[in-house]
């Protein structure tokens, strides 16, 4: 089964990897505390799992001193990136559904123009499901689908890379509840990440990313950890 379908990944917050064309290439993150480092009880994200981290022991994907700035915070929006900084919004889900969702692509459109303009080459990319399970028949509650969908929209309407999502729906619904929470920043924080999370959800990113300039990137592969990925087999 594949797992890199179009709208895989249930959206939290609407993250941007822009490959700085430079040589060597160097990545900036920017996202909200679902890419962020994790430094704070309600943050941890995916963001090391690309750049690495000695201090926190994440593992990079990317090849070792290869530029990789991770600079995702709490609670950062694509309004507050594109007015304070370069781009990005989190979309607060919330009862307005679609339309809420709309919005937030709006806003989303912002950080493409404005990478493009730096010489940047701008991937969206939808942020992780959340590893939270339907009781009645545990399947996972695919709640942000709304807000997958518009960035995915946003990145074809504007013809960003294919890396639409990150792919993280079908494994978690494969490896079931027990070893999703073991990937839980905190043991009912179905949203954030601890080390070995952000290690998962990182190589997907860097897989991602790969799929879209195979010839381009610097990132170290992770084979058996793509296959366990790619298989729904628990990695940790």
């Amino acid at each position: 089964m594949s797992f890199l379908r179009a709208y895989v990944l249930a959206m939290l917050s609407i993250s941007l990897v822009a490959g700085l064309q430079h040589v060597p290439t160097s990545f900036v993150l920017i996202g909200d505390s679902t890419t962020a480092n994790g430094t704070t009880p309600n943050s941890g994200g995916w963001g090391n799992g690309l750049c690495g981290s000695e201090l926190r022991g994440n593992i990079p994907s990317v090849i070792p001193g290869t530029p990789c700035i991770n600079t995702a915070h709490n609670g950062a929006t694509t309004g507050t990136f594109v007015l304070q900084h370069l781009s990005r919004r989190h979309p607060n889900r919330s009862t307005q559904g679609a339309a809420h969702a709309r919005d937030a692509a709006i806003w989303a459109q912002r950080p493409e123009d404005r990478t493009a303009r730096v010489d940047g080459e701008p991937v969206l990319i939808t942020s992780l499901t959340r590893r939270s399970f339907n009781v009645e028949d545990g399947t996972v509650a695919d709640t942000l689908g709304p807000w997958a969908d518009e960035t995915i929209l946003i990145a074809q309407q504007e013809d960003t890379p294919p890396a639409g999502s990150t792919p993280s729906f079908y494994p978690i619904q494969a490896i079931g509840p027990d070893a999703a929470h073991g990937l839980n920043r905190l043991p009912d924080d179905n949203t954030h990440l601890n080390v070995n999370g952000t290690t998962v959800f990182g190589c997907m990113v860097a897989d991602l990313l790969v799929a879209s300039f195979p010839s381009e990137l610097p990132i170290v592969p992770n084979p058996p950890l793509t296959f366990n990925i790619t298989h729904g087999i628990p990695s940790f």
